[in-house]
């Protein structure tokens, strides 16, 4: 496909490497920080180097410098390309979106419009997905900012994470040691999903088999196999998550309009901790087929 627009994400976003290539997406990095150290993901920390960090201690998470935008803005302008989509994280969970909005009004040679996806991981990435495919049934630029803000109001994208420990969330203060400690002496396992634009607890559920379940049958409520949907799994550490996923979501992945199967990011692991599975789904009111 012939781009008249270019696109931007973050690595907080989760998409496939396949479909950056493919239609020459940007992607700006975070930065990972240790007291021993700074780090930039995609570049100076993969995803095995984090996890061994983490063992010791838990990381913070912050925004790449901007000098980083000026250049690819410097390769879009080569291509003669005058309108920008970029797609953000969600502004309560970074202040990414608001430092990048503010810088941004500076660019004069570009229409830039940027995106708050209010979500984290391919629940921000499915935007990326929706666009390229309104590009490619020919929808204007105007038209496909506005398709995505209509997608965000209709609560098209839906995010459900299982986590096997509580221990990153517990270290890092993000749980009450003694709420962590108990749920995890008794088995149970908080299923976390995207409300208001911040994760939250949606059930509290004993046992991995039975989380898995649950996700399944969240994702089959939701589906019609006649309409257009957008699948996403994704995974922690390790291949069992992956398997497991996999295995468990075999008929929605046959059906699905686009499918994608992604090691979550190192800036998402930083918050997750590394037993962690989830699966992120889209869903349209518009025939199957992709234009993408």
């Amino acid at each position: 496909m012939n781009h008249s627009i270019a696109y931007i994400v973050d690595h907080a976003s989760d998409i496939d490497e396949e479909i950056l290539e493919q239609h020459q997406v940007y992607s700006l990095p975070f930065g990972i920080n240790f007291s021993h150290g700074h780090y930039i993901t995609g570049e100076s920390i993969d995803r095995e180097s984090l996890f061994e960090k983490m063992k010791e201690e838990i990381p913070t998470s912050s925004v790449c410098s901007l000098d980083r935008f000026d250049r690819i803005l410097e390769r879009i302008k080569e291509r003669k390309i005058k309108n920008i989509l970029i797609i953000t994280m969600g502004h309560k969970f970074s202040s990414f979106h608001n430092f990048l909005k503010l810088y941004a009004q500076e660019k004069k040679d570009f229409n830039i419009y940027i995106f708050d996806s209010n979500a984290v991981s391919f629940a921000e990435g499915a935007y990326l997905v929706r666009a390229l495919d309104l590009e490619g049934q020919g929808y204007s630029f105007e038209e496909i900012c506005q398709g995505l803000e209509e997608m965000k109001a209709q609560d098209r994208v839906q995010l459900r994470a299982y986590f096997g420990s509580l221990d990153n969330l517990i270290r890092g203060g993000r749980m009450k040691k003694t709420t962590g400690t108990i749920a995890n002496v008794l088995n149970i396992r908080p299923i976390l999903d995207i409300s208001d634009g911040l994760m939250a607890v949606r059930e509290r559920i004993r046992g991995e088999k039975r989380a898995y379940n649950y996700l399944v049958q969240e994702v089959k409520k939701s589906l019609d196999p006649e309409k257009k949907y957008y699948l996403s799994l994704l995974y922690g550490q390790g291949e069992e998550e992956k398997a497991k996923l996999e295995e468990a979501f075999q008929e929605e992945i046959a059906q699905a309009d686009y499918y994608q199967m992604v090691p979550l990011s190192p800036v998402v692991l930083v918050h997750s901790g590394p037993r962690v599975a989830g699966v992120v789904w889209a869903c349209f009111d518009e025939e199957k087929g992709s234009s993408f």
